[in-house]
């Protein structure tokens, strides 16, 4: 016979499980906020949780701000699939995710303000990134679409050029939409992809 939950189970690991996305929920704001230098305690604070709770989470607090933001960049990508679900062009479904990342302070502000304003947490967000970026590169180079011939440095140069231009959209009060397109606009060319092909894909109308 299958081995099946009580109900009593079922609910408590219901329980628990909504506790621990209330605790980054909550750490997410103070992190955005606030800076790497707030406290568990801030973070209790905020989820109206005992301390206690937290640390049966979460065992200290660099556990805690890793666990946030993998929660927030998990959070974003799904979002971003859902977004780019109807594209079917293989580059758009390449530049369209990066358009969108220069827009999270309008659509994920705590997101944004998390990874901008936090330099510590950038280099555990940039892997996932990459991989991302580095399967849809490789295929399209299989698929001769693109003929990048050291995609690793590339994808690695993009990348640089995506997070210090998140930065400025995030912090600068005076970045605009057109500014974060250009951006990737000129940094495609690192892709190979022609100024022409570059300017089309980073020109097409956004629906957020």
């Amino acid at each position: 016979m299958p081995n099946r939950k009580k109900p009593e189970t079922g609910r408590k690991s219901a329980y628990v499980a909504r506790n621990r996305v209330a605790i980054l929920k909550a750490a997410l704001t103070v992190f955005a906020r606030e800076g790497l230098e707030a406290t568990m305690e801030d973070v209790s604070d905020k989820a109206q949780v005992a301390m206690s709770t937290v640390y049966k989470h979460f065992k200290d607090k660099q556990d805690l701000i890793a666990s946030t933001t993998a929660y927030a960049f998990s959070e974003w990508e799904s979002w971003v699939q859902q977004q780019i679900s109807e594209v079917t062009d293989p580059l758009e479904q390449l530049v369209m995710p990066m358009r969108i990342f220069l827009r999270a302070k309008d659509t994920h502000p705590e997101y944004a303000k998390l990874v901008a304003k936090n330099f510590g947490v950038v280099g555990q967000i940039l892997p996932n990134l990459s991989s991302v970026i580095s399967d849809q590169v490789i295929g399209l180079n299989k698929l001769k679409v693109l003929s990048v011939e050291s995609p690793a440095i590339a994808i690695q140069n993009l990348l640089s050029v995506l997070v210090i231009q998140l930065v400025n959209q995030t912090l600068n009060p005076k970045a605009t939409t057109a500014e974060a397109d250009a951006t990737i606009r000129i940094a495609l060319a690192m892709l190979g992809i022609s100024d022409a092909k570059a300017k089309k894909l980073t020109e097409s109308k956004i629906i957020l």
